[in-house]
């Protein structure tokens, strides 16, 4: 799939998924006014949202016996993407920004760097025959022994 294509439906789940992420924020933070918990949870609902439908409809990974090694890479991204936005929001709500600003900010510098390492990592097409690394697979002649088939 193009690059383009394909970040037009990323940004269109993560519209979705920002829109999950933030009605759970401003519930949470409206009910127990502890904005980093608020930040916290609210962060994995999004994530949730996102790893479903980015695997199936943005990256058309419909492989299903990759679905454990897919999971396993987006919870990688999506811990460092965590530690990025939990990190950057303390920073900037400690300085005395809103939260809400606060948390427009940390979620769009974690957007682009999600995407990228999506596209090149966690739902990469890979070759069944080339196995989890994705190298390329050998040639046919040396696949199937001497003669081609």
């Amino acid at each position: 799939m193009r690059t383009a294509a394909q970040f037009a439906k990323y940004v269109a789940v993560a519209l979705l998924s920002a829109a999950s992420d933030w009605v759970v924020f401003a519930a949470l933070f409206a009910t127990f006014g502890l904005p980093i918990m608020a930040q916290a949870i609210s962060r994995v609902v999004g994530a949730i949202v996102s790893f479903g439908i980015n695997k199936y409809w943005s990256f058309q990974s419909q492989q299903h016996k990759q679905l454990p090694a897919e999971a396993w890479r987006f919870l990688v991204l999506f811990a460092a993407s965590y530690a990025l936005a939990l990190s950057l929001f303390s920073a900037l709500t400690f300085a005395g920004l809103s939260p809400y600003v606060a948390k427009l900010i940390s979620d769009t510098a974690c957007f682009f760097f999600n995407f990228l390492i999506m596209r090149v990592w966690v739902y990469r097409p890979r070759d069944p025959e080339a196995g989890e690394a994705g190298q390329s697979p050998p040639p046919r002649s040396e696949r199937h022994g001497r003669f081609a088939v």
